[in-house]
Order: structure tokens, then sequence, then C-alpha cells
């Protein structure tokens, strides 16, 4: 006899479609949340390569804290362009001495200084790669979350998407930029003084800073005070909680921060003291600027408040006191000197 072959009826066939849909749709989420969970964990390993190379720049020079070091009329690079600051213009030197790396690091000798840029805002680690002869662009700078970064890590030569406003020259610096960044004192003095003014924030970009007229450089890490309660770097924005990315500043934002004694945890800004203005010690009055991501383009979150800036402290990264500061764990303790 002959036998039919069963097949699958249409509401078989639309209730396996159901079930395949509904253990997708279960599944989904768990996997990624582990894709976020280890792209955290990934992140945190990056910056605690921070912490470790520090630990040897210290004990290698002096207890010195990583930081640009050339100076008007010290400059020894390799490239005759690089040697010949204006004299006082410190910023012109430290810019010399990060492009007189990326070049010895990387062999494209076409790059060029911005001499109108600071580098130590977004390049302080690159002291830290060149003593760790590290290749560049250096991939652990780049939390993975940082799409920007990493694409432009990806082709160095041809950057994409550009900052607004960016120079030819800096345009080709921006690779080699970080998702982390070191606190100003750990480069500049904790407060101005009668000797003269220290740096501080630019009130209406929250990327600028005003120079002032004391020297930078040769911090230590001796005259840091509380070291497990005081920050050293920190993730610039916080790209692991939530929907969206937040500006470090925001209150309800959760970016990794290392602390000096090397422990490294997301940290909810809004539990942070907030800080002060170093050019005014002793005012109980913390800094206070815009974050404003029209400045760069399409590069930067948008504000938390949908507007086209939002006001914020400035937390840790103006720690009052500075290098003597507290940020986490107790109040702030007024060690500022007018």
């Amino acid at each position: 006899m002959e036998r039919r072959r069963r097949a699958f009826t249409l509401i078989e066939l639309l209730v396996v479609i159901s079930i395949i849909a509904l253990l997708i749709g279960i599944l989904l989420p768990s996997l990624g949340s582990a894709r976020r969970t280890a792209r955290h964990a990934v992140c945190m390993s990056h910056i605690q390569q921070l912490a470790l190379a520090q630990a040897g720049y210290w004990a290698d020079f002096q207890d010195r804290v990583a930081s640009f070091t050339w100076s008007p009329g010290n400059c020894p690079s390799i490239y005759p362009d690089l040697r010949n600051a204006a004299p006082g213009d410190y910023m012109a030197a430290t810019m010399y001495q990060l492009v007189d790396i990326l070049r010895r690091r990387t062999g494209r000798e076409s790059l060029q200084p911005d001499t109108s840029r600071l580098p130590h805002r977004h390049f302080s680690h690159v002291v830290l790669n060149d003593y760790m002869s590290s290749s560049l662009p250096e991939r652990t700078m780049a939390c993975p979350e940082d799409r920007t970064l990493l694409s432009w890590q990806a082709d160095p030569d041809n950057p994409t998407p550009q900052p607004m406003g960016s120079t030819p020259a800096m345009t080709k610096l921006w690779p080699y930029s970080s998702s982390y960044q070191i606190v100003p004192c750990s480069w500049s003095s904790d407060t101005s003084t009668n000797r003269g003014a220290t740096v501080s924030q630019v009130d209406y970009d929250h990327n600028l800073f005003w120079l002032g007229s004391l020297p930078w450089g040769k911090r230590k890490m001796s005259e840091v005070v509380f070291p497990q309660n005081k920050v050293l770097y920190f993730e610039f924005f916080d790209r692991h909680h939530g929907r969206r990315d937040l500006f470090y500043a925001h209150p309800i934002a959760r970016p990794m921060v290392l602390m000096w004694d090397g422990s490294c945890s997301p940290r909810l800004t809004e539990s942070a003291n907030k800080g002060f203005n170093p050019t005014t010690p002793a005012s109980p009055n913390a800094t206070q600027f815009h974050y404003d991501p029209r400045i760069l383009g399409n590069v930067e979150p948008p504000t938390l408040s949908g507007g086209p800036f939002d006001t914020v402290y400035g937390y840790y990264r103006w720690t009052r006191g500075g290098m003597r500061g507290v940020d986490f764990g107790a109040g702030e303790i007024n060690t500022g000197q007018p």
C-alpha cells in the first residue's frame, strides 16, 4: 500500500514560528546584556593599563607623574621643525613633544603640530605610550564603546567623521587621542597663588582650559594626600549605562574612574564632591561650565536637556585642593591657599 507523507499544517508551522520568535525575544536581551558587560570589562581593563604604566613611570622617573616636559629652549627633537618653540610659548613646546612621539612611533613624518591647541586634554596618555614603547594608535586607549575613536584608529590617515573646526593638522592627530582623560592637577598647579594663575576651565566650552601663568608638569605621586579617594583618570563620556552616552559631568552619569591608588570602577558622578575653581581657591563655589556638543559637531553625544548646551559642575576634573583634595568617600577638604 502506498503511504502518504504527512506534511506540516499551516497552523503547526505558525506555532513553530511563534515559538522561535518567542525564544529569540527572550534570548536577545540577555545576549545584548552579556555583550555590554563584556565591553564594560574590557573598558575597565583598558583604563587599568594606564594605572600600570603610571606605576612604572613613577618608579623609573623619581616619582614623577607622566606629563609633557618640553619647554621653549628645551625641545630635543630629532626633527628640525620641532626644535624651536618661541620664547614663552610652552603650548607649542608641548605640542612639539606630542608630534615628535607620534612621528617616531607611527613612522608618519607628515604629521604636523597644531600650536593653537593644548595637547594635555586629549593626549597626555601618549607620554605613557612612548614610555611603554607602544605602537600607535594604541587600541587600549579607546573605550570599546567609543565608535568614533575606533573608526579614527582604523584609518588614521583619513579619520572620519571629522570634528568641526579642526585644522588639517589637528584632524590628523585625533586618532591618537583617548577615551580617558587625566585630571589637570596631575600636570598643573593645584591653585592660583600670588606667583600667578593656574590652569582652569573655560566656562563656555567643555574641551578648553584657561592656561594661566604657572609652569606645567613635574608633579609627583607623593603630593597626593588621599590616593584612594582621588581621581587620576576618568572616562570622558559614560558609554556603558542606559540607552545613551552621557558627558561625565552629568549628575546621573556613571563613567569609569581610575583612582591614584590604582583602583578602578564606575562611579555615579553626583556622588562625587563638586570641586572648586582653582583660580579662586578660597571661594565655596564650584567650577561651572557648558557641555556644548555643537562645538565639535557630530562626534560627541547630544545634551541631556535637549537644548544647545547643559550647564554642569566640574566635579573631579577640578578637585578642591587639587592633588591634596578628595573626590569620593569624604567631604571636601578646603586646602586651597589664597
